[in-house]
């Protein structure tokens, strides 16, 4: 990456430094240098102030949401690394995922776009109307990591009837702003749902283009290339107006029959009009004379407020003074006030059992009925009081609307003693005014008198023009207008070609700070595709940012074997998949964002077993600083996670009838297996004839599965097979003969007794046990406990055996 200036010793310099950097060295002009500078805006510094510091999941809970129907909560790990929350379709995993992105930003991306019906009858979990539908996210908050639990609870039937409650680890409430940066949020967005994997086949990318330019600070480029186009569309639209009052000049001046008009056309005549003629036919009068003509001509051009604008503006003001008046704002604190305290009865009440009032000491007063229309009643004020905000709130907007519509008294008419002067200082005096209805009254009576003002010193004005110079005087007057613009027209002619030549210096200066700025981006998504589309055909070139926010887009450089090619056509969907995670990854891991967690929603679906052992390379690797959760049903991801030897917490989710949802961590499958034979072994009311039947086939299940975990590794790294073709042979796998073969032999087809021996003695009796189903009778504890003892040292050595040639025995 080119060298960049540095602000210190830690701190990269800001983008208006380089500019102005590269500014410093250029070759332009000084006065396209000043004018590049003029124009530079101010950079902008996102403020931290309130902002907790780094965020990071403790627990997801939801209840009567979507597939989970009574309350569930899922715990996580704490600190960083890999979490995989595994589960079925349909088992209420995915639930999980949109519970925490619902509580955290207030809304659900799988629904946007979607019809209201659709959301509106799917939100809800059907098998529990009872339930209170509610989602909530505990957080580890700061660098000691606070404790922070964000609810979000439904009070109605409608979607969009609920509400965020935010609480620290004392029960203090706290604002949802104070513990989540909503801006962060929306640059640096933790969430992938699948939906958003799927959208990237129709996407123009212009919401991430947007993200990246905030992201990056690139938001001051965009404005200073719109200043800099704007100028020169100023200075042309300068020059336009002075040749269109040229060109309506000279109609006029050719109807005179008067020769200062025919010294104005001579004058105005020419490839370039000579000015300077012009302003010594206009100055022709004394200058007491031409002083007056100023003045009256400055009055004859005099406006006063637009009427209707005004109008309009009390209308709004009026209408939201007569809301505010309606929700009795004034009883809005105590709305809450008595909110509160309802609510806290309620707590106490649901807390205590207690039926008898705490307060007045009333007995049986407390009991459901009163809980029920407690509850109502609380409800109502929250209400209530939400409308009562929101009306004082219309009514700031609607006093300062018209505020900004009051003018002060023009600086060429301050000083005077004049009626006009008076008027319109009564006027300029509204501005002061805060009562809404008063100031409606005032404005509306103030602006009617300074219009009727205005109007009569223009009509005063225009004929005392009239009357001073005859036919001429208009004439003179539009010929001093003209001359005003045909100046500020030779002033635009000017700025114009200096601002044409810094806006062709400053564009691909504009291009090359963006991708500068985008590189580190560009490369990492690189990174990510090459890991996890390694052996596609289809390569990911540059990322670069197209355009400017609001009209701009990620311009993709793909090609298929080194030929250019669109990247949705020649892109599977597996490839698709990929490319979000590798756009979406650089972006919501950037080092500016507070949260130290992603949550990513079923990325291995439709992809082939080589992307999926990419997939979780790149997991480990965002895993070592940030907490990174994914969900899934496909278990070749944790497939992968074994085979590769990466450290990852794995819970399993699971659904039982009525949506009844749990959740549990799962182990070492082998070690699991024999944790739940050695637990059957040591009942000693086992009945005799489920021992033998049940113990022996969890011993298989043990010792099929240390064969399958080292079959992979043999055949992945010892024959160099894809996981695509390991998969294929392990699939195939009938008897446990053919899991040992395999296992130890590498071919399922070849004889492994001799094998088996060499790492176990007496482990190819038990095999053959397992393989044909004819187990001896388990009569007692000690006999089914030495089954589970054997079963472990064969397990045990066929596990060592994908390391090295273990030796043991079967006892």
């Amino acid at each position: 990456m080119t060298d960049q200036p540095q602000t210190s010793a830690d701190s990269p310099a800001s983008v208006r430094e380089l500019l102005l950097d590269r500014l410093d060295g250029s070759d332009l002009t000084p006065e396209a240098r000043s004018l590049l500078r003029e124009l530079l805006p101010d950079e902008q510094v996102r403020s931290r102030e309130g902002r907790a510091g780094p965020v990071q999941l403790r627990s997801i809970t939801a209840a009567g949401w979507r597939g989970i129907g009574p309350r569930t909560t899922l715990e996580l790990p704490p600190g960083p690394g890999l979490v995989v929350v595994a589960g079925p379709n349909g088992s209420g995993k995915s639930s999980f995922a949109e519970a925490a992105e619902t509580a955290i930003t207030g809304c659900n991306s799988r629904w946007e776009g979607r019809r209201a019906g659709d959301w509106q009858k799917g939100w809800r979990n059907l098998h529990s109307p009872d339930v209170r539908p509610e989602v909530g996210v505990e957080l580890a908050v700061g660098e000691h990591g606070e404790a922070v639990t964000v609810r979000r609870s439904w009070f109605g039937t409608k979607v969009g009837e609920a509400r965020t409650k935010v609480e620290g680890a004392d029960g203090s409430e706290r604002s949802l702003d104070e513990v989540v940066d909503s801006e962060a949020l929306e640059l640096a967005r933790p969430f992938l749902p699948y939906s958003e994997l799927g959208s990237m086949i129709n996407g123009t990318l212009g919401g991430l283009h947007d993200a990246f330019f905030k992201l990056l600070g690139l938001e001051l480029l965009a404005e200073f290339d719109g200043r800099v186009k704007d100028a020169v569309g100023e200075c042309e639209q300068t020059i336009k107006r002075a040749d269109t009052l040229t060109a309506q000049l000279r109609d006029t001046l050719a109807a005179l029959d008067d020769p200062r008009a025919l010294e104005a056309t001579h004058a105005l005549s020419g490839t370039r009009p000579d000015l300077d003629r012009v302003r010594t036919l206009l100055g022709g009068r004394a200058p007491a004379a031409e002083a007056e003509l100023a003045r009256l001509r400055q009055r004859t051009s005099l406006t006063g407020p637009d009427l209707a604008e005004v109008g309009g503006a009390v209308a709004r003001l009026r209408k939201a003074a007569e809301g505010a008046e309606e929700a009795r704002y004034g009883s809005a604190e105590e709305a809450r006030r008595l909110a509160r305290l309802l609510e806290t009865a309620i707590e106490h009440q649901r807390r205590s059992g207690s039926t008898d009032c705490p307060v007045c000491g009333a007995e049986n007063r407390l009991d459901q009925a009163w809980a029920e229309q407690a509850r109502a009643e609380a409800e109502r004020l929250q209400t209530e009081a939400a409308d009562a905000h929101a009306a004082r709130q219309d009514v700031t907007v609607a006093v300062r609307a018209v505020h900004d519509l009051v003018q002060p008294v023009p600086v060429w008419l301050r000083g005077e003693t004049s009626p006009l002067e008076a008027v319109w200082q009564e006027w300029a005096q509204c501005r002061d005014v805060t009562h809404p209805r008063e100031l409606a009254d005032r404005v509306e009576r103030a602006a009617a008198t300074l219009d009727d003002a205005c109007r009569q010193v223009r009509e005063d004005a225009s004929l005392r023009l009239a009357e001073h110079d005859g036919a001429w005087q208009p004439a003179a007057t539009r010929l001093a207008e003209w001359l005003g613009a045909a100046e500020a027209a030779e002033v635009a002619r000017e700025r114009r070609k200096h601002a044409r030549k810094a806006r062709g210096w400053l564009r691909p200066i504009i291009d090359e700070l963006r991708d500068e700025r985008l590189r580190p981006f560009a490369q990492r998504s690189q990174e990510v595709w090459q890991k996890l589309c390694e052996h596609s055909s289809v390569t990911l070139g540059s990322v670069t940012l197209a355009g400017t926010p609001g009209r701009g887009k990620v311009e993709l450089g793909v090609s298929v074997d080194d030929m250019d090619a669109p990247a949705y056509s020649v892109m599977s969907q597996g490839e698709l998949h990929s490319l979000a995670l590798s756009l979406f990854l650089p972006r919501a891991t950037h080092a500016a964002s507070p949260f130290g967690f992603l949550v990513i929603d079923d990325p291995v679906q439709s992809m082939d077993p080589e992307k999926v052992e990419g997939l979780a390379r790149v997991l480990d690797a965002c895993a070592r600083d940030r907490q990174v959760i994914v969900f899934t049903h496909d278990t070749r991801l944790q497939q992968a996670i074994v085979h590769l030897g990466i450290e990852a917490a794995v819970l399993r989710v699971t659904r039982q009838p009525d949506s009844v949802v749990g959740v549990e961590t799962v182990t070492d499958p082998v070690e699991q297996a024999l944790k739940e034979a050695r637990d059957i072994s040591l009942d000693p009311n086992l009945p005799q004839g489920v021992a033998d039947h049940v113990l022996p086939a969890m011993c298989r299940v043990a010792v099929e599965a240390a064969c399958l975990e080292t079959a992979r590794r043999r055949l992945r790294d010892e024959r160099g097979l894809g996981l695509r073709d390991v998969e294929e042979r392990v699939t195939s796998l009938d008897r446990t003969k053919t899991y040992v073969s395999l296992a130890l032999l590498g071919d399922e087809r070849q004889h492994a007794r001799e094998a088996v021996e060499r790492i176990c003695a007496g482990g190819w009796a038990l095999v053959e046990v397992f393989n044909s189903g004819a187990h001896a009778p388990l009569p007692t504890v000690e006999d089914r406990r030495r089954l589970v003892r054997r079963t472990e040292a064969l397990a045990a050595a066929i596990r060592r055996s994908g390391d090295s040639e273990g030796v043991g025995g079967v006892r």
